[in-house]
C-alpha cells in the first residue's frame, strides 16, 4: 500500500507471516510489520489497538486478532494478502494487458502491498475456499478462520473462547505488534528482523529478535490464572508486574461474507463476528471492540499441502489492520484516499455498528427508542450511569408462577422466561445489561398484606386500596402501614455479585415512575408496562396493571378462581443498562 494510503487511511498495525520451504525444508518465520501514526489529518486521537498473532511453525497455529488496551471503543477490519511460489514463479499470473491498463497487479515476492487479497466464497452460513485469484492457492494452503469452541489444553473442559495475553505494551504512539512463539515484527520498512539470536525461534528476550510477546504460539498455550511478564526490558514494551490471561471475547456467529450478513435479521447483524467484503478483501469486525477486550480470532491455522512438490516453495501471509476511533473524521478515513471500491454493503455495516446503541443519558423519561429492532422505553436513571428501561413493542406472555414449591417470584416460570428472553438478546444488548439482585426481596410472603382491599377489573378499581391524588389507584400511598416494608423497597440495583438479566417490574418501581414528568405520566399511559408485576398481594394474587378498558392502567389485583398466579398474563420485560456515557461515538 501506498504511503499516501496508509496517510488517509490510518493504518495502525500490518502482520507478515512467511512460511519457507527451500530445498525439501519446511522452515516457518512469522513476522508482524510495525507501523508508525502517520495520519495526514488531525482527529486528536491516539490509536489503542494492538494485533496479536501467535504463530506455532510446527503445527501451523497462526491466531491473528486484535485487543483494545485503551479506554474507549474501537472499529476495526483486516485484510489478508497471499503470495506464493514455486521455484521463484509467482502462482498468480495476472495479464500483462490488464496490469498496464491498471485493471490488475502482478503479486510480486518483495513488494507485499501486490499480494493478492483472500477473498473467500460463502459456503453455508460461513465462508469456503478462495474465489479470484487467490484460488490457485485452495490446493496447497489450507485455512481455517474463525474459532470454534474446543476442549481447553488443560483439561478445565470446553472452552467457548479462547485466552490470550493482554499487551504489555500500551503506548498510543507506539504501534508494534504482540508477535508470540515463531511470530515476528518488522519495521516500518519492511526488513527482516535480525533473528540471528533466536534462530529456531524461541523467545530470547531480545526485541532484535522480532519477538515481542511471551508465548510460544502454540493453540491454547494461554489457560486460565495463566501470568507473564513482558520478555522486553526496555519502554514502552514493558509494564511493572504481570499480566493474567483474559479471553477473547465470544464468537457469536462464524466467519462470513456481506451478503450473508445482509441476510441476517437486523437484530443479528451487530455482534463478535468477522465479515468479510469480497470486493475489498477486508474483514470487518461487526461490532465496536470496547476498552480491554479482544476480538475473536480470524486467522486459527494455517497449514500447507506440499504433496507431490519438487524444488522451492515460498508462501508468505500479511495481515493489515485498521483499528480507529469512532468519529465521523476516522471513519471517513476508511473510504477516502485509496484505489479501492468500498462496497455499499461494507459501508451499511459501519454504520450499523456505529449506531449499535443509543447514548441513554440523553434520553427523558417515557422517551422510546430502538436497539437492534426491538423497541424500548427509557423508563428512569438510576445514577452512575446505570438506566431503567422495558420493552414497548414486546411482551412476554406467561403466568406468573406454575412451578410447584415455589412461593415467590424467585425461581418461577415468569422469572424463568424473563432470564431466557435476555439471554437470547443480541450481545451489543446484553453487553450493556448491569447485573443486577440473583433474588429479589419484597416478592414472597414478606411482601404480602393483611388487609384484604376489594379488586376488580370493574368501573371501580382498587375500592380500599390507599392511594395519594387522582385518579383511582394510579398513585399507591405507600405511608399507609398496610404496604410493607418488602413491597415498598423491592427495587432493583446494579449488584457486580448479582446476575445480568431481564425482570418483571415491581409495584414500589411503577409506582415511583408514574406521576407528572416521569415514565408513566398519566395512569393511561401505564398500560403499555403489561399487565403482571413480580410482587405478590397476597399468596394467590400477585399484583397487576389493569389493562381493560374500565380504568387502564390501574394498579390492582384479580379475583380469579385459580389464582392469577396460573393466568397467563402479558408481561414487558426491563433491564438495567450501563450508559457508555458518550463512548458510542466518542466526541473525541
Amino acid at each position: 500500500m501506498h504511503s499516501t494510503n496508509r496517510k488517509k487511511l490510518g493504518i495502525l498495525l500490518a502482520i507478515l507471516s512467511v512460511l519457507l520451504l527451500i530445498s525439501g525444508t519446511f522452515a516457518w518465520f512469522s513476522f508482524t510489520q510495525r507501523a508508525i501514526n502517520d495520519r495526514s489529518v488531525s482527529v486528536n486521537f491516539e490509536e489503542v489497538g494492538r494485533l496479536h498473532d501467535y504463530f506455532d511453525r510446527a503445527s501451523g497455529n497462526k491466531d491473528v486478532f486484535a485487543e483494545n488496551f485503551g479506554d474507549a471503543p474501537i472499529l476495526v477490519r483486516v485484510k489478508l494478502l497471499e503470495y506464493m511460489e514455486i521455484n521463484g514463479e509467482s502462482l498468480v499470473q495476472a495479464d500483462p494487458q490488464e496490469v498496464a491498463e491498471g485493471n490488475a497487479v502482478q503479486p510480486i515476492k518483495e513488494d507485499t502491498g501486490t499480494w493478492t487479497p483472500w477473498t473467500p466464497e460463502a459456503s453455508g452460513n460461513t465462508v469456503g475456499q478462495r474465489v479470484g485469484p487467490g484460488a490457485v492457492f485452495n490446493a496447497r494452503a489450507r485455512w481455517t478462520v474463525g474459532w470454534q469452541p474446543r476442549a481447553a489444553t488443560d483439561g478445565s473442559g470446553q472452552l467457548n473462547a479462547p485466552y490470550f495475553m493482554p499487551t504489555f505494551n500500551r503506548a498510543r504512539d507506539n504501534h508494534k505488534t504482540a508477535a508470540a512463539g515463531d511470530g515476528r515484527d518488522w519495521t516500518q520498512s519492511g526488513e527482516e528482523a535480525d533473528t540471528s539470536v533466536s534462530a529456531n525461534g524461541t523467545n530470547a528476550g531480545a526485541d532484535a529478535t522480532g519477538v515481542t510477546h511471551p508465548g510460544n504460539g502454540t493453540d491454547g498455550y494461554w489457560t486460565n490464572g495463566s501470568t507473564a511478564t513482558s520478555i522486553l526490558g526496555t519502554p514502552p514494551d514493558t509494564e511493572d508486574g504481570p499480566h493474567t490471561a483474559r479471553q477473547t471475547v465470544l464468537q457469536d456467529q462464524p466467519v462470513m461474507l456481506l451478503s450473508q450478513w445482509n441476510a441476517l435479521p437486523v437484530q443479528d447483524r451487530v455482534g463478535n463476528f468477522w465479515v468479510v467484503d469480497p470486493q475489498t478483501g477486508w474483514a470487518y469486525w461487526a461490532n465496536l471492540l470496547f476498552p480491554e477486550e479482544a476480538t475473536s480470532f480470524l486467522l486459527d491455522q494455517a497449514t500447507l499441502a506440499i504433496g507431490g512438490l519438487r524444488g522451492d516453495l515460498y508462501y508468505g501471509i500479511k495481515a493489515v489492520a485498521n483499528m480507529v476511533a469512532n468519529t465521523d473524521g476516522d471513519v471517513a478515513a476508511l473510504w477516502e484516499g485509496s484505489n479501492e471500491e468500498h462496497s455499499a454493503l461494507a459501508k451499511q455495516l459501519v454504520d450499523e455498528v456505529r449506531s449499535g446503541m443509543p447514548i441513554l443519558g440523553e434520553m427523558t423519561p417515557g422517551q422510546t427508542f430502538s436497539m437492534r429492532g426491538t423497541q424500548y422505553r427509557y423508563l428512569e436513571n438510576k445514577g452512575g450511569g446505570n438506566h431503567l428501561v422495558q420493552t414497548a413493542d414486546f411482551q412476554i406472555n406467561s403466568a406468573w408462577n406454575t412451578n410447584a414449591g415455589v412461593d415467590s417470584y424467585n425461581g418461577s416460570t415468569l422469572d424463568n422466561n424473563m432470564k431466557n428472553w435476555h439471554d437470547n438478546l443480541p450481545s451489543v444488548v446484553r453487553r450493556q445489561v448491569q447485573p443486577v439482585q440473583k433474588e429479589f426481596t419484597g416478592v414472597g410472603p414478606d411482601a404480602h398484606i393483611s388487609e384484604w382491599w376489594s379488586g376488580s377489573w370493574g368501573a371501580h378499581p382498587g375500592v380500599g386500596i390507599p392511594i395519594v391524588g387522582e385518579p383511582r389507584a394510579f398513585i399507591l400511598d405507600f405511608e399507609n402501614p398496610a404496604f410493607t416494608a418488602a413491597l415498598k423497597n423491592d427495587f432493583a440495583t446494579v449488584d457486580p455479585n448479582g446476575e445480568k438479566k431481564a425482570f418483571s417490574l415491581s409495584v414500589a418501581e411503577l409506582n415511583n415512575i408514574s406521576g407528572p414528568g416521569k415514565a408513566f405520566p398519566t395512569m393511561a399511559s401505564r398500560v403499555t408496562a403489561g399487565g403482571g408485576t413480580r410482587t405478590p398481594y397476597n399468596d394467590s394474587f400477585p399484583w397487576v396493571v389493569n389493562g381493560g378498558v374500565d380504568s387502564p392502567g390501574s394498579f390492582n389485583f384479580f379475583h380469579h378462581a385459580n389464582g392469577l398466579k396460573t393466568v397467563v398474563m402479558p408481561q414487558s420485560p426491563a433491564m438495567l443498562l450501563r450508559d457508555q456515557d458518550g463512548a458510542w461515538t466518542s466526541n473525541l
